[in-house]
Parts: structure tokens; C-alpha cells; sequence
């Protein structure tokens, strides 16, 4: 039997599965067993093991494997039996716990309870994640699962509405971890010995590009601006949203990179914030492992950039325990876009919508938004990640955003400023732009 105090929490999976504009039939479904079941409804889903007392918060609720599939489909689960089946009542009833999957999910219980996976940055990697594993990682099954049990109403004779594709929105986001090559005097004086033995990118003037930023390679923030733009025009505003993160932290760590207190950060800043582009807090590699640091680098942000909001993504994708959403909480953060995983493009959390992050731990539903990542560029060209060439990167980002369309999901790209001087980076960012106009 189910607590009282996690009631509200598989209230809102079940919720989130049925999405937006099904949540008025959400008294159609219930989650236990069907003895218990309320008069109206007409989907019973049965609970598994997964939250029972002294099985819950241990490894024994990691899925098995291989997974089995959904009665009568193609989608896999992770809890349950694969058993559909109608009682006497008429009401269908399916011991597939995909309210049980979900929450596995959306929550990154598996990060909870598998605290020895992770690498040497303290993060989660794909490699690690079961679903990934299993192979189903660039499938967002959260919202298979969501449709699935759509249908099943829709066979309960509930006349649902229609399913609906396209992009809610289009996240077009830059960390700017680094956005000048010439960080300091010394890095001016390494320029001058490499203009003089002709080694690697000239820049002229290097002393005058470190003071003002002019002329910088890593300073291309014009050109990322046209191509963000140019997708607005085609698209519109209010589904095309580029967003620029920007790291505030005082550390002597942070400030090497990025600094911004120096003016010409702050001409920076008025260039991005004059391109009505959002400008969105960076949390530094310190704070992904400490998060009692991001309070004072959040507040550090709005005090150099008022225009600042509470969006947010971890440098590095250093997010390293999902209990640390209530740290976030308390900073003030409303939006995230870290959830993604670094080696790896797909659906960390099984779904491309927005939604509130769960603390495995207390099982909380919070009030910040998550909004997954599945794609960056890092993961698709790097050899210690994914190492693909050209045509492969690109095939894999048509498929994440197809997927993403089929479900009118939210699609969020991560380009880095320096990315776009780095082999096929540049070019593969403009197919993936003139992709999604033509969609």
C-alpha cells in the first residue's frame, strides 16, 4: 500500500503522463489495485514493488533486462508485467507500472542509488544509465508511455484530444565558458611568440584585442547571433528562444575563463542583451559539487547583469546529485537546462517537455523546471564521447529532433561560442538550423 505523503507526487506523474490537455480526465485513471479503485475510473494502473517500504532507495528497484515490451507495442517498460487485461467491470487493467517507469525517470532515481557510477568530474554518464544500455536512450519513453496510456483511454471510450506535433519551443543556448582566447598578459605574450614562428591562428594586435576583446577568435558572438536570428525569422520568436549562459562566480577558477567584472565582458553582456537573447546563470564547476555556492553566484549575476533570469545550467554538466534540487531551489533558480548527458545525445530523463524536477530522496515534487537537453555538440564530435563524423552527427540530431517533433516536445541544443572554430561544429549548426526551418 502505497503512503499518504507520496500520493501527490505519482498524482503529478500521472499527471504529466497524460499531458496538459488531457489533465481533466486524470479521475479516469488510477494508480493500485482494482479492489480499491474509485467507481470512475476506467484505467487501472497497478503498482509494482518499486515503492514499497524497504525495497524503495535500494538497488533492487533497478530495472531488469532486457526490458519487456508494453502489451500489444513496440515500447519498453521498467516495471511490472507486460499484462493487459479487462476485469468485470470493463475497466482495462495493466500491470505494466509505467507510473513506477516514469518516476524512475523523470526523478534520476538511478543516479540516487548508483552513487559509485560516476566519472571524474562527479558526473552521470549515459554509458552508466540502464536505458541507455538497453539501447532506448534516443527514444524519449516518458512520453511514449504518456501516449501509450492516451490510447488506452482513448479504447476506455474517453474522447481525448488529438495528438498534436510540432515544437513547443526551440532552445537555441551558448555556454559561454570561454569567450575570449586572450585571457590574460600571459596568454598575450604566448600570442606574440606564436605570431612570430607562424604556429597556429594569428592575431594581430594581441594586446589590443586582450584589452578591448575586438578581434578576439572566441569573441564570434555576432555570427551565432545572425544564425539565432535568422531561425527566429523563419520560425518566430516565441518558439525560437536563444539563450546565453554566463558564469558569474568569484573563484579564482571561474575568473581565468570568465570574468564579469571586466568592461569588455560587460560590452559582451550589452551585445547579447541587445539581441533580445535571454541571458542565463551559469553555475560554476565549484558549485556543481557544492551546491551551498549558488545562492551568492546567483545574486553575483544580477548585481553585474540585471537583465539576468533564473534559467540555469551547470558548467560542465556538473550536476552531480539529483537531491540537490532543493540547493537550486533556494538560489532562486525556476528554470534548469542542464539535464542532458555529456557523452552521450538523447533523453537523460525520458522526455523532451518540461517539467518539475522529484527528489528521489524525499520525493518531493519542487518547483523548478527542468528542461532536458538532447543534444550538444561536445557529446557528437569528441572522441572520448561519441567521436562521430560528420554525416553520423547529423543523422543522430535528425533523429532526436524527429522525436521531438512526433511529441510537439520542447527541442534544447547546447553550442559553446568556441565550438563553432572547431572542425564540422559550425556547419553542422546551420543543418541542424536549416532542418528545422524546412520542418
Amino acid at each position: 500500500m502505497l503512503s499518504e505523503n507520496i500520493l501527490s507526487t505519482l498524482r503529478y506523474v500521472v499527471d504529466f503522463l497524460l499531458g496538459e490537455k488531457s489533465k481533466d480526465f486524470t479521475d479516469y485513471v488510477f494508480y493500485g489495485l482494482p479492489e480499491t479503485a474509485p467507481s470512475q475510473a476506467k484505467i487501472i494502473i497497478v503498482p509494482s514493488v518499486f515503492f514499497d517500504e524497504g525495497v524503495y532507495g535500494t538497488p533492487a528497484t533497478l530495472p531488469k533486462t532486457p526490458f519487456e515490451m508494453l502489451p500489444d507495442s513496440e515500447t519498453p517498460f521498467l516495471f511490472g508485467e507486460p499484462r493487459l487485461e479487462k476485469d468485470e467491470k470493463g475497466r482495462l487493467v495493466l500491470y505494466a507500472d509505467i507510473v513506477a517507469s516514469a518516476y524512475f525517470m523523470l526523478s534520476r532515481y538511478e543516479e540516487t542509488v548508483k552513487p559509485e557510477c560516476r566519472d571524474q568530474y562527479g558526473r552521470f554518464l549515459a554509458k552508466d544509465s540502464v536505458v541507455f544500455q538497453q539501447g532506448f536512450g534516443m527514444r524519449p519513453l516518458v512520453d511514449e508511455w504518456g501516449r501509450y496510456l492516451r490510447d488506452l483511454l482513448r479504447k476506455a471510450g474517453v474522447g481525448l484530444p488529438s495528438e498534436k506535433c510540432g515544437f513547443s519551443k526551440i532552445y537555441l543556448t551558448h555556454d559561454v565558458d570561454a569567450p575570449f582566447v586572450l585571457r590574460s598578459r600571459i596568454h598575450v605574450f604566448k600570442q606574440m611568440i606564436k605570431n612570430i614562428i607562424h604556429r597556429g591562428v594569428k592575431i594581430l594586435h594581441p594586446y589590443r584585442v586582450f584589452r578591448t576583446g575586438n578581434g578576439d577568435p572566441y569573441n564570434n558572438f555576432s555570427k551565432i547571433i545572425e544564425y539565432d536570428t535568422g531561425l527566429q525569422g523563419k520560425i518566430g520568436k516565441d518558439i525560437v528562444r536563444p539563450i546565453y549562459f554566463i558564469i558569474a562566480a568569484d573563484s579564482r577558477r571561474s575568473r581565468i575563463y570568465s570574468d564579469i567584472e571586466l568592461p569588455k565582458f560587460r560590452n559582451l553582456l550589452a551585445q547579447l542583451e541587445s539581441s533580445n537573447a535571454e541571458i542565463g546563470f551559469h553555475a560554476s564547476f565549484e558549485a556543481g559539487g557544492n551546491p551551498a555556492l549558488l545562492k551568492g553566484e546567483m545574486e553575483r549575476m544580477f548585481r553585474f547583469c540585471r537583465s539576468a533570469t533564473t534559467k540555469s545550467r551547470h558548467h560542465y554538466l556538473r550536476w552531480r546529485e539529483p537531491e540537490h534540487i532543493d540547493e537550486m531551489e533556494a538560489a532562486g533558480i525556476t528554470d534548469d537546462f542542464t539535464l542532458g548527458y555529456a557523452d552521450c545525445a538523447g533523453f537523460r530523463s525520458g522526455t523532451c517537455r518540461p517539467y518539475r524536477f522529484i527528489n528521489p530522496k524525499t520525493l518531493r515534487v519542487s518547483n523548478v523546471v527542468m528542461h532536458p537537453m538532447e543534444i550538444m555538440e561536445c557529446s557528437l564530435d569528441r572522441k572520448v564521447y561519441m567521436g562521430l563524423d560528420f554525416e553520423a552527427a547529423e543523422n543522430v540530431c535528425r533523429t532526436i529532433i524527429n522525436e521531438v517533433r512526433k511529441y510537439d516536445g520542447e527541442l534544447n541544443i547546447l553550442w559553446h561560442n568556441n565550438s563553432f572554430l572547431q572542425g564540422y561544429l559550425d556547419r553542422l549548426y546551420n543543418v541542424i538550423l536549416e532542418y528545422l526551418a524546412g520542418l
